[in-house]
């Protein structure tokens, strides 16, 4: 069965890559949550972003906790689409935290591509650590209470820097109680994660990846934990 399986998928990839237009390019996203955000894509390895079939798992606890004035953390921002997201559902401010100084560039001309929903994001060129330091370290304790701009959402997808992410947040947990989406890259990750999480009285929801059409080049664990919190929302007139 899995030869089988092996060759379809190389056949509808050779199909995609002689159908579809070769690149990255600003191209709004046709399906699903994102429907019509600008991102840069490239159709080689991100039609499923295009289609709407990605992080789908994560749709529903967006959709419950993005409400009108919610100001977010998007931590590793990559091409913008999480930031773009939570600003679009929010309607409120979002910063966006890229390490990869090339990434951390693309993204303004990415977030002026989508008028006013970009925005409202604030890009910036830092690697989250558990605390602020040299080479653009930062902890998000230090943003949050020294810039007065307290999120009510924290997404975190930085490919094992999960951990030293919530210890350089763990004041925001305690006193401001925003939701928290943390992707996991491994099972040390995952329960240095959750302690973390159950230590500031939280209690994450490990969510796996669906089963049908994994996202491609994810490890079998790679998932997240999510965490319901209680944050305080800013009025929208407000939040600028």
């Amino acid at each position: 069965m899995r030869p089988v399986l092996g060759q379809m998928a190389s056949t509808s990839r050779r199909l995609k890559n002689q159908l579809l237009p070769r690149g990255t390019h600003l191209r709004a996203v046709g399906l699903g949550i994102a429907r019509g955000l600008v991102i840069p894509l490239d159709f080689s390895h991100n039609t499923r972003l295009y289609l709407g079939l990605y992080e789908v798992e994560l749709n529903r606890f967006l959709r419950a906790f993005c409400t009108p004035g919610l100001r977010s953390f998007d931590v590793g921002a990559l091409v913008g689409y999480d930031a773009l997201l939570l600003a679009r559902l929010t309607a409120a401010p979002v910063i966006s935290f890229e390490a990869d100084p090339l990434l951390a560039e693309r993204l303004r001309s990415t977030f002026e591509a989508n008028g006013d929903v970009g925005a409202l994001i604030s890009a910036r060129h830092a690697t989250i650590a558990r605390l602020t330091g040299v080479d653009g370290a930062l902890a998000l304790d230090d943003v949050a209470f020294g810039e007065g701009f307290m999120p009510g959402l924290i997404k975190i997808d930085i490919d094992g820097g999960e951990v030293d992410a919530l210890h350089g947040a763990r004041r925001i947990l305690r006193e401001a109680r925003p939701h928290l989406i943390v992707e996991t890259h491994s099972a040390e990750l995952e329960h240095a994660s959750a302690l973390l999480m159950r230590d500031a009285k939280y209690r994450p929801k490990v969510v796996h990846q669906r089963r049908l059409w994994p996202e491609l080049g994810r490890s079998t664990h790679n998932r997240w934990l999510v965490a319901e919190g209680s944050p305080q929302v800013v009025s929208p007139s407000n939040s600028e």
